[in-house]
């Protein structure tokens, strides 16, 4: 008796995490679909991108708020989400879509490692003093 609790244990626990993968699996397919799609969509407006940020703090659950900064009209403008998706593309500028109130940030990655070198001569040159110095 003692063996067949132990296989139902065994069994309810690997199916437990069997399922726990699947739905994982399932939500971020999700997420890039919805991405994708709204990529996609001519009709959902796009921004370029200044800069966003996370917005931290102990009373936030689960993913953090962003704080988007973006130009609209050639004026900036900046608007904090609760719901955002964050795709890391190969393009060169960064830019936002905003649908309805998520929006999707589409980002170059912040290190290339096959980048061409850079060149240049150095034609001014200033030797910054750190605080304690008199």
């Amino acid at each position: 008796m003692e063996v067949k609790r132990m296989l139902f244990k065994k069994r309810t626990v690997l199916a437990s995490l069997f399922l726990l993968a699947a739905i994982t699996v399932l939500a971020g397919c999700n997420v890039e679909e919805r991405s994708a799609e709204v990529n996609k969509d001519d009709t959902v407006k796009k921004y370029d991108l200044v800069w966003f940020d996370y917005l931290n703090s102990d009373s936030n659950e689960g993913a953090p708020p962003v704080k988007v900064a973006y130009m609209d009209k050639d004026k900036v403008k900046t608007k904090t989400f609760k719901d955002y998706t964050e795709d890391v593309v190969d393009i060169e500028e960064p830019y936002i879509k905003i649908k309805n109130n998520e929006v999707f940030i589409y980002r170059p990655p912040y290190l290339k490692y096959v980048q061409d070198p850079v060149e240049g001569k150095v034609k001014e040159k200033q030797v910054q003093q750190g605080s304690g110095h008199k």
